[in-house]
């Protein structure tokens, strides 16, 4: 292969490349205002409330927190014992 044939052939790779790029970033896209319109769809069918919705989050902010706080006091305690 000649160093011209090289040239147009990486050129067209490059160029099918971006468009698959566009491609993959269009499907994400639809991805997840799919997976958003299922969560959309598991909320109103068990007719939760935005403030409810709100609510289960901020609980669930804590919880996690507490759960860390834990962890880490657990790894600190094995820590110290080692």
């Amino acid at each position: 292969m000649n160093i011209e044939r090289i040239k147009e052939e990486l050129a067209r790779t490059y160029v099918k490349i971006e468009k698959l790029q566009k491609k993959a970033r269009n499907l994400e896209e639809q991805k997840k205002q799919a997976e958003d319109m299922e969560y959309l769809k598991i909320i109103r069918s068990n007719g939760v409330s935005a403030e409810e919705l709100q609510l289960m989050i901020d609980i669930s902010k804590e919880e996690q927190k507490k759960i860390l706080e834990t962890r880490e006091k657990e790894q600190t305690e094995n820590e110290e014992i080692s």
